[in-house]
């Protein structure tokens, strides 16, 4: 184990033992791996002026304090460790630490509302809308155009007609006193819905599309031959309409809109914001700290789709296409909505509305008892960061408490200062926001 050769045999703790065993050591090496892509992502992202009002929020995340001093806790039982008072950025987008917080929330609504619709004998059907593309096209473009179309479909007269106005947002208006003065009631009719956007990066370029969970009040579009015929050539139309008319009508009309029910929903919502195993069975932790098992370099531009967040894996083993491209990504999508629910919908299924930065800054509840180990000052802090060692730290506290932390930071000045350790204690305000 990495800390007991920096600690030496004097450093000793009652769970020591337990913290050396795989299961329990997870939730440390998860964490060293998404502050390894954090770290990159910061410097992918930094802007080399120097202005603070320039940098990209996640420059400063799980650095920045939000007052002078950083406590650490640990778990009792040695299986994990973390950072209290360190202010986090939201950026759902491209933080690796806050992104799973972030999406874990969101997919816990998703499934609550779609386990209690459920119950009520509704149904939930999946609609993917996306466009064709090339590997020359520019991501603000792609984006723009599968944006405008979302709208352009959303807006045209027989999509209306075919779901009708949302059912919750009828409630809602009349709840507040404002009806709804021209009610559509649709053919197929839903509750409402919830629209994600997501992205990949493949052989034929950037992937930008929709998915959109619809609670229906029964399942009969899946079945509704015409209708879905008619969807299919409306979102073809709006594609065309918004600068995507380079590709064959009949590819478009092919791929473009997707209808499913059942089990591709419960699939898609157990997926949602989980990472995906990347190529033949490697993930993210694998692309990180095992390149040099591999037996040759993996090819982004190969036959594959990949996420941002693997794509920032690739970076991190020292691919520069794959850091150009997450820049890429980046520039386009950071302040872009991840997911919208149609009004209504989250005060029907009891859903508080929370945004990104409110979640990433929410204290967990720990899910086993946990010990303060120790509080570092400011000067031990700056050490940390400049030598890049946050996520060693953390192994520490949890394997060996405050003997093995303090240890740690006796030899810290002997370590390589590979980084500024600059931070700030109070937040500043990105351009990137």
């Amino acid at each position: 184990m990495a800390s007991a050769h920096l600690l030496g045999s004097s450093a000793k703790s009652p769970n020591q033992k337990e913290a050396q065993k795989p299961k329990q050591q997870m939730p440390i090496f998860a964490k060293r791996l998404r502050y390894d892509l954090q770290r990159k992502a910061m410097s992918i992202l930094w802007d080399h002026s120097g202005d603070t009002e320039r940098q990209h929020r996640v420059c400063s995340c799980h650095r920045n304090l939000s007052s002078d001093g950083l406590p650490i806790y640990r778990a009792v039982d040695g299986s994990n460790a973390r950072f209290a008072n360190v202010q986090t950025c939201g950026s759902g987008w491209v933080c690796p630490v806050c992104n799973p917080k972030i999406t874990e929330h969101r997919r816990e609504d998703i499934y609550k509302a779609t386990v209690e619709w459920n119950k009520q004998g509704g149904k939930c059907l999946l609609m993917t809308l996306t466009t064709e593309h090339e590997n020359a096209d520019n991501i603000v473009e792609v984006l723009e155009e599968v944006s405008k179309a979302q709208d352009l479909f959303t807006n045209d007269k027989f999509v209306k007609k075919t779901f009708g106005t949302a059912t919750a947002t009828v409630m809602q208006r009349e709840a507040k006193g404002r009806p709804v003065k021209e009610q559509i009631h649709g053919t197929h009719q839903r509750l409402g819905y919830i629209r994600s956007l997501e992205v990949t990066h493949g052989v034929n370029g950037w992937h930008p599309h929709f998915h959109i969970v619809m609670f229906m009040h029964d399942d009969s579009l899946l079945t509704d031959g015409s209708t879905l015929q008619r969807l299919k050539e409306i979102w073809v139309k709006c594609l065309i309409k918004a600068g995507a008319d380079k590709f064959k009508i009949s590819d478009m009309l092919k791929y473009g809109l997707d209808l499913r029910g059942g089990d591709y929903v419960a699939d898609y919502i157990m997926k949602f914001g989980r990472e995906p195993i990347a190529v033949n069975g490697w993930t993210i932790a694998h692309e990180v700290t095992k390149a040099n098992s591999k037996n040759q370099t993996r090819n982004i531009n190969g036959d594959w789709h990949y996420t941002p967040f693997q794509l920032l894996g690739f970076a991190t083993n020292g691919e520069e296409a794959a850091a150009a491209l997450f820049k890429e990504f980046a520039l386009a999508f950071t302040g872009k909505r991840m997911n919208y629910w149609t009004n209504g919908l989250k005060d029907y299924f009891g859903i508080n509305e929370v945004d990104d930065e409110e979640i990433s800054q929410e204290a967990a509840e720990p899910e086993v008892e946990e010990e303060l180990v120790i509080y570092l000052n400011p000067e031990e802090w700056k050490q940390v960061l400049q030598s890049n060692t946050r996520a060693e730290l953390l192994e520490i506290a949890a394997a060996f408490g405050k003997d093995g932390v303090i240890d740690f930071l006796e030899r810290l000045p002997d370590r390589p200062k590979t980084h500024s350790g600059h931070y700030d204690v109070a937040k500043p305000k990105g351009i990137w926001q």
